[in-house]
Order: C-alpha cells, then structure tokens, then sequence
C-alpha cells in the first residue's frame, strides 16, 4: 500500500461548480428584478405621473378611468404634473387633453365639482333671470335643455313699444292697434309680446321658494304649488350682446321659456305683436 495515493471523487468537483454557478446566477437574477422594479415596470422612469388613458374632452368631470400612472424619467416628466389620480379625480377639464398626455394644474379646475364656470361655452355668457314655474313649459324644463325665450311688457303706445324693441335688438317695429274704451272709462293698456331669444340652453335651474313653502309643511306646500307657481332662476347661455338685451327684459317685463323640440336648431322669423289690454276698475 505505501506510495499510492487517494483521488477525490470526480463527482464532487463537479457539484461545487454547478453550487457556484447557481448562486452567480441568483446574483444576476436579483439585479435585474430589482432594476425593474425600481423603473416601475414602465417608461424607464422613477417619476410616477398622472396620464390621460384617452383624450378627456373639456368641461369632464374627471374619473378614475380616465387616468393611468406613468414613471418617467427626469428629463420626461414634467415637474408640475399631478402624481397621483386622487389628486385629479372629480375635478373638471378646463381643455381637452389629448390621450398621454400628463396631466398639469392648468388642464383642471382648481376644485372638485362642475361648476357653473365649467358649463359655459368659450365666448359665451352665463346670465339669469327670474321666471315662474308656470311659464318654463309647466316646471318640465331641465338643465341641458334648448328654449326660446319670450318677453311680455306693458307699455303706454306703440312709441313707447318701438322704443323698447330698439333697446332689446331687435329690427322690428309694431303699430298702434285700434283702441277700445271700457264701460268704466279706463283705458286700455297696451301689451308688447316679443320673442327674445331663440335655441338658447339652459345651464341652469334654481327654485326660489316663498316664505311659507320654505318654513311649511309639505301640505302647505303642495296645496301653494297649485295655486301660486313658485318663483325660479333660470341661468341661459348667451353671446353678450343677448345677455344685455335679456337683462333689460328681466328688469322690465315677464319672462317665458319654451321648449323646443329635440334635435331642431337655427332662428325662426317671429314678428311682435301689440295688443290691448283691457283693465277695469
């Protein structure tokens, strides 16, 4: 036996190559999980910003699905954009906002909700006027709507009609009907009925209840809605030129609203008329 030596066993050796390469190989594994998670698994960014998932048209309220969180890098994200989707959510788009794009404080009203603001067309006007029930097509009329609106004014002639008409914008003009005295010897009164507007919407409608139907019981109530129509504001989307004209009228005279059909637009030629009214003492 002297002079022999002892081999290891091949199968050792091996099993100590394939230990140090399975841990050389967890090692990498680790690196580029950890890689991933820190860029977020998206945009190749640590930056997380709130994105539109698809054009947002304006005046939306904004929800949750309207929105994704992108990570970007410093040089992508913008360092205004919201970086979280709570932020945004139930606020109104004060613009479109085209689909991947982030979302900035600019894009957004600076609360939550739709306010009035955010219901008016560029360039237009919101203004309102004082109807009641019974003259906005029998309470029916709802926010969204299109309506024409009609002015009834007393006057003292058809001078005195003319000049109202000029200040109201329109170009129509209307002649002194023939007069008929009462028995008691009052004289007539002279209405003017005017079409104001036409094809106007409705941005807004809100009751104004009287005293009594404010403090009372829903009794009370019902039984005053049947004989006296509470008070509302109606708010109108108009140009400018139509909210001074509208103004004048709500100062002036009786306000009616009409409903017109869904889906018909544009102006129908509607002259004024003035009639008598007779009064007696």
């Amino acid at each position: 036996m002297a002079g022999q030596t002892i081999a290891k066993p091949r199968g050792e050796k091996s099993q100590r190559y394939v230990f140090f390469l399975g841990l050389a190989l967890a090692a990498i594994a680790a690196i580029i999980a950890f890689v991933a998670v820190s860029n977020g698994g998206s945009g190749g960014g640590d930056i997380a910003v709130v994105v539109a998932r698809e054009t947002i048209p304006a005046q939306t309220r904004v929800t949750s699905d309207l929105l994704t969180i992108e990570y970007l890098s410093s040089d992508n994200a913008n360092s205004d954009a919201f970086s979280s989707r709570a932020q945004v959510v139930d606020r109104v788009t004060t613009q479109e906002i085209a689909a991947g794009a982030q979302l900035l404080p600019s894009m957004v009203s600076e609360v939550t909700g739709d306010g009035l603001p955010f219901k008016v067309d560029p360039g237009m006007r919101a203004v309102s006027v004082e109807v009641r029930e019974v003259t906005i097509a029998g309470g029916n009329i709802k926010p969204g709507d299109r309506v024409d609106i009609v002015g009834i004014f007393e006057v003292e002639s058809a001078e005195a009609a003319n000049h109202l008409l000029k200040q109201l914008g329109t170009a129509y003009t209307v002649e002194d009907p023939a007069l008929a005295s009462s028995e008691d010897g009052v004289n007539d009164t002279l209405v003017l009925t005017v079409t104001l507007l036409q094809d106007v919407k409705v941005v807004g409608l809100a009751q104004t209840l009287t005293p009594d139907s404010a403090g009372g019981t829903f009794a009370n109530e019902v039984e005053e809605a049947d004989t006296e129509p509470r008070a509302a504001t109606a708010t109108l989307q108009v140009t400018p030129a139509q909210a001074q004209a509208i103004t004048v009228a709500d100062e002036y005279g009786i306000l009616r609203a009409g409903a017109r059909p869904a889906g018909e637009d544009g102006v129908i030629e509607v002259s004024p008329i003035l009639t008598p009214l007779n009064r007696t003492r």
